[in-house]
């Protein structure tokens, strides 16, 4: 179960990452800025789905081991930190995104008719680095979770 815990947090990370350092760079600097942003409001939902369902299987590989597992606080983190990662990206797929989303299209048309500080233009920018938060501090319980299966000793408990 412990490899099924490894797999599924590393996947999530390594497909996170990939998303902030490649696809979203690329899109933003290869396609005009409506294209990049439709092109990352289709990929957004579809990353987090996936990352629920890799969460899930990460969460399953540390229940169904707790019987393995001493009893100390430090043995309980694991599943705290997997629930803070699915707890963040079920904000930004259920809350943050859809508002986002909502106001995508009138930060594009006042950027358009010249005005980048319109109220929209400053409350996308808002909900865009709260959603970067929610990803880094994903990223950053994924790795101390991985860390801590890796002090546990070897792989295929």
């Amino acid at each position: 179960m412990k490899t099924l815990t490894i797999f599924a947090i590393s996947a999530w990370l390594g497909m996170l990452s990939f998303l902030a350092a490649v696809v979203a760079p690329a899109a933003f600097g290869v396609l005009d800025r409506p294209a990049a942003g439709r092109l990352i409001a289709w990929v957004m939902p579809r990353y987090h789905w996936a990352a629920m369902g890799l969460g899930v299987l990460g969460l399953a590989g540390l229940v169904l081991r707790r019987g393995e597992v001493a009893g100390g606080w430090i043995d309980r983190l694991p599943l705290v930190l997997v629930l803070v990662m699915l707890a963040l990206t079920a904000l930004s797929l259920f809350v943050l995104f859809p508002q986002i989303e909502g106001l995508r299209e009138a930060v594009l048309a006042a950027r358009a008719a010249g005005d980048a500080g319109s109220p929209e233009a400053a409350r996308f920018g808002r909900l865009h680095a709260l959603s970067s938060l929610s990803g880094l501090g994903v990223l950053a319980a994924g790795a101390m979770l991985l860390l801590l299966e890796a002090r546990r000793g070897g792989i295929a408990s």
